[in-house]
């Protein structure tokens, strides 16, 4: 699975943060990131190529919580990648969907996690 990370600064410390307000920033953080991954998955979906509609099915399934305020998701069929980096007209769809929610997520994480502060 291709990896693309977007970073905050300032979540390692709200993550490490063990108090009350630190716990529900960190179920915050996991919230807001939960749904823009969904949202990222969702796009990408939409944008990808499609032959019989597997691409599409396996990128809506594919979020996962890998940790607290961690999540991921990408196709698993081996054909993803080169859908990814080589189609003709419909390249870079996962990649694409990441850069134009990174600023909204970002955004909506930084309003979560500071109502807690």
């Amino acid at each position: 699975m291709t990896k693309i990370n977007i970073s905050v600064q300032g979540l390692d410390g709200v993550m490490k943060d063990f108090s009350l307000a630190g716990i529900k920033a960190q179920g915050a953080a996991d919230k807001v990131t939960e749904t823009y991954t969904r949202k990222m998955a969702n796009n990408s979906a939409d944008m990808a190529p499609v032959d019989s509609g597997d691409l599409r099915a396996n990128l809506l399934a594919s979020p996962r919580r890998l940790q607290q305020g961690t999540w991921q998701y990408g196709g698993t069929l081996p054909y993803t990648r080169r859908q990814e980096y080589e189609h003709a007209s419909k390249k870079g769809f996962i990649r694409k969907s990441v850069y134009n929610n990174r600023n909204d997520y970002r955004e909506a994480l930084k309003r979560e996690v500071s109502k807690f502060r």
